[in-house]
């Protein structure tokens, strides 16, 4: 065998290993996680999930392909959602993502310009949103429920329905209400507040999440629900 073909098939085991690393990669930041089952409380509470509204993706340091379509829009009627939440004393809770270890941060690198790496100022929930509530959960995963905290915290206050809002709904948000589906919540969605950058999704994807057991409602739904 040649020395130019010994390089040559060298060069094309550590493609096939890169390649896959990547792929193991975002397998294991994508999988939905799994927890205890929630337990049947005397006094349930509810809460509202803003799911990676984060200046790298809405904001004032996102790069393409961000920001997301119509994000001015979209914290305008989470706004109002925040609002509506707050008046029915349904629990507001921030997530972001913040990836904060060596493989995160390479994966994220390669594959989304280097996005939400912890330490850098995209990873901040965008200045625009309205912050009710210092129940902010940085998670190093896709789904929410990566954040080592944020069981503890929605036992310790009896939250057992989850209305989720933000993006992506095919990724993050989504990711987050299997982990929640996984754990006994209800999970409602709300349609009008969630992103999707892979627009040609939309009908498959709420047709999927109705199959998992999610349930959808509108803006104007939860809000009148809320008044």
């Amino acid at each position: 065998m040649s020395k130019i073909r010994k390089v040559s098939i060298m060069i094309t085991v550590l493609i096939i290993c890169f390649i896959s690393f990547v792929i193991g990669e975002v397998i294991r930041i994508s999988k939905p996680t799994h927890g205890e089952q929630i337990e049947q409380y005397e006094n349930p509470q509810q809460a509202l999930f803003v799911i990676d509204i984060q200046e790298d993706y809405t904001g004032t340091t996102a790069q393409p392909p961000f920001p997301y379509k119509d994000s001015k829009k979209l914290i305008e009627t989470v706004n109002r959602i925040i609002k509506a939440a707050s008046r029915k004393n349904i629990i507001v809770v921030y997530i972001r993502q913040e990836l904060d270890d060596f493989r995160g941060r390479m994966l994220s690198n390669l594959l989304a310009g280097g996005t939400a790496i912890k330490g850098n100022p995209g990873t901040e929930i965008d200045k625009r949103i309205s912050l009710m509530s210092n129940h902010i959960f940085p998670k190093p995963k896709s789904d929410g429920f990566s954040s080592p905290k944020l069981d503890g915290f929605l036992i310790e206050h009896q939250v057992n329905e989850l209305f989720l809002v933000g993006l992506d709904a095919d990724g993050c948000l989504h990711t987050t209400a299997q982990g929640a589906l996984n754990r006994g919540y209800t999970v409602n969605v709300i349609t009008d507040v969630i992103a999707l950058q892979a627009e040609e999704k939309w009908e498959q994807l709420l047709k999927q999440y109705q199959e998992e057991g999610i349930m959808l409602m509108s803006s104007q739904e939860f809000s009148i629900d809320s008044l």
